[in-house]
């Protein structure tokens, strides 16, 4: 406890969050209680980006995005396009749900979603829920939930950027009402020329190219409101590999159909989805390889309110996935899950309480029953503790079960069991938060001797902090992570996780001018081996970035953002490096 404290202290003495002070201002959480609630009322640790924070960070990409947040560590093969593993608070990426306007999506072969080619203008709102979430959506949601809702611009909007690498990029959203239809769509395309991701792998560069779509339409009548929309992106990312594959294609289709509306005493949801992921790799070295998932779900809830202070939540989900690989036949190629959930929220003067619990039957591995208990107590107006404790599981992947010369198919599910206490305060612009938190997972996959076996038992335990403020005319936000995870067994600590990460943003508005600094900080990492053979830690390293924006009028905004403005060479996955010096231009024109 005593590392706990002076940690704390170091990171007080310090400053702020990885955003400005008013976009973090009480923020409207969907996903993290499935009902819309204020951050202070969901008893979990989130974080809520919109649209305005998104631009503002000025980065690249999502995964770039997802890095200025507290908890979340993210591994990088190379540029925008190659893979990015999203660590939340140090589960593997196939600890963290992937949501996209509240559907499931991601590959049931590598049992995750890649966010490498998931373009930010695309997305409209952004939850990162770091905590078990398997009471609300099961498998998968072991670690965290990163919950995208996609696009729905108001106003006709054309964004374009160009910068490094040859990179160019261009995005047209909007929105028209008709009576009481509203029809909505998006188009835009990216790509970059890149730069060579392996240190001593394939000198080509790695660049990537795609193009993306949205289209929707929205009824508002008598019997609720319904809501239709489909997006297709569709891309060619180049990678570099041990195996000799270069380049694959990509597809990534989302279907919805829903329906909100109201009677028998309550609110009530229906969602019916089709969602495809398609990876087609091929190269010089290595023989043409489909990878596809195939995702068909239906959700339904219901919200009641049972007294004035105490309101119930129940539901269903059901989803089937099948999957496809070239060339090779898994011994199984499909498996449905079947789940029924209910939880209770209640108010009482100061006190507020939540318990969610929820049931999954899953083709092949039978039941697996998840809870989430939590409590918080109004200390003051503006200081709330809180704390909660859950389950959490996940199901082996198709490439971990019958992957030839990989997989083991006695692999069982794996489990955790996580606590945590935080206390957060919340005051006009000023807001902090500290929590701590310990998981233990059982049955850990990990790789042993080129084959997957289960670890009997993994803990991570850690400390967060985040605080945001203005000081007259600058707003300062900061975000501390400190992270100690390891194998119990082994005695020896998991790799690709640093134990400390740090971010700073400094926001100063002069006029019609905002010109910003951010840093990033990650510890020396520990990595592990490849296959047998230990690799070197990975150094530590401090980036900084500088970017100002200029609002030429009501309609025009300009933005310059550099980024590793020191140029410095460093790496996040062992191998791979990333990039330097970069240059990004970006202009937005709204009603035009």
């Amino acid at each position: 406890m005593s590392k706990f404290s002076l940690l704390a202290l170091a990171v007080a003495s310090t400053g702020a969050l990885a955003q400005p002070a008013e976009s973090n201002l009480e923020h409207i959480s969907v996903y993290a209680s499935r009902q819309a609630k204020p951050v202070s009322e969901t008893l979990t640790s989130v974080t809520v980006l919109d649209r305005a924070a998104i631009e503002a960070a000025q980065v690249r990409d999502l995964p770039a995005l997802l890095q200025q947040v507290p908890g979340v560590t993210v591994l990088r093969q190379g540029g925008r396009g190659q893979t990015s593993s999203i660590f939340i608070r140090g589960g593997k990426s196939g600890h963290t749900l992937v949501l996209l306007d509240g559907v499931r999506i991601g590959a049931a072969t590598l049992g995750y979603q890649s966010l490498a080619m998931l373009p930010l203008e695309q997305i409209e709102k952004i939850e990162i829920i770091r905590g078990p979430k398997a009471a609300l959506y099961g498998s998968d949601a072991l670690g965290g939930v990163i919950a995208i809702s996609s696009r729905r611009s108001d106003n006709l909007t054309f964004n374009a950027k160009a910068g490094s690498h040859k990179h160019t990029e261009a995005n047209l959203a909007g929105s028209q009402q008709i009576d009481n239809v509203k029809v909505f769509g998006a188009v835009g395309t990216a790509m970059a020329e890149g730069f060579n991701a392996t240190v001593n792998g394939d000198p080509d560069r790695d660049g990537f190219e795609q193009t993306y779509v949205k289209a929707g339409a929205e009824l508002d009548n008598q019997f609720g409101l319904w809501q239709w929309q489909s997006q297709v992106n569709d891309g060619v990312y180049e990678y570099d590999n041990s195996w000799g594959g270069d380049e694959a294609e990509m597809r990534q289709d989302l279907h919805q159909l829903q329906w909100q509306g109201s009677g028998l005493g309550g609110t009530h949801q229906l969602k019916l989805a089709h969602n495809l992921d398609d990876d087609l790799n091929y190269g010089n070295k290595a023989a043409e390889s489909l990878f596809r998932t195939q995702r068909d779900e239906v959700d339904a809830q219901s919200q009641f309110a049972l007294t004035n202070n105490i309101s119930a939540l129940v539901g269903g989900n059901w989803y089937q996935e099948e999957v496809r690989k070239s060339g090779s036949q898994y011994v199984s190629d499909s498996r449905t899950n079947r789940s029924g959930f209910a939880g209770l929220s209640a108010q009482f003067g100061d006190w507020l309480l939540d318990g969610t619990g929820r049931r999954d039957q899953v083709s092949g591995y039978g039941g697996e029953n998840s809870y989430e208990l939590g409590a918080g107590y109004q200390l003051t107006k503006a200081l709330q503790l809180r704390a909660s404790q859950g389950t959490g599981f996940k199901v082996p992947s198709f490439n971990e079960l019958y992957w030839p010369g990989f997989s083991n198919p006695a692999l069982k599910p794996e489990e955790s069991l996580s606590r945590e206490i935080g206390l957060d305060y919340i005051d006009g612009s000023a807001q902090s938060s500290l929590v701590l938190f310990k998981r233990d997972l059982t049955n850990l996959i990990q790789r042993k001797n080129q084959v997957l076996e289960n670890v009997e038992l993994a803990q991570f335990e850690g400390l967060e902090f985040s605080q945001t403020l203005r000081l007259s005319d600058v707003d300062l936000s900061f975000n501390y992570s400190w992270l100690n995870s390891r194998d119990v067994v082994k005695k020896q600590q998991l790799s690709k996780r640093p134990r400390h990460q740090a971010n700073l943003q400094l926001d100063r508005q002069i006029e019609r001018w905002t010109i910003g600094l951010n840093t990033h900080f990650r510890s020396r990492t520990f990595s592990g081996d490849n296959f047998g053979t230990k690799v070197p830690d990975l150094a530590s390293v401090v980036l900084f970035g500088v970017g100002t924006t200029y609002q030429w009028d009501s309609q025009i905004r300009l933005q310059l953002k550099v980024d590793n403005l020191l140029n410095r060479s460093y790496q996040t996955d062992y191998g791979y490096r990333q990039a330097g010096l970069e240059l990004m231009f970006g202009i937005q024109v709204a009603q035009f």
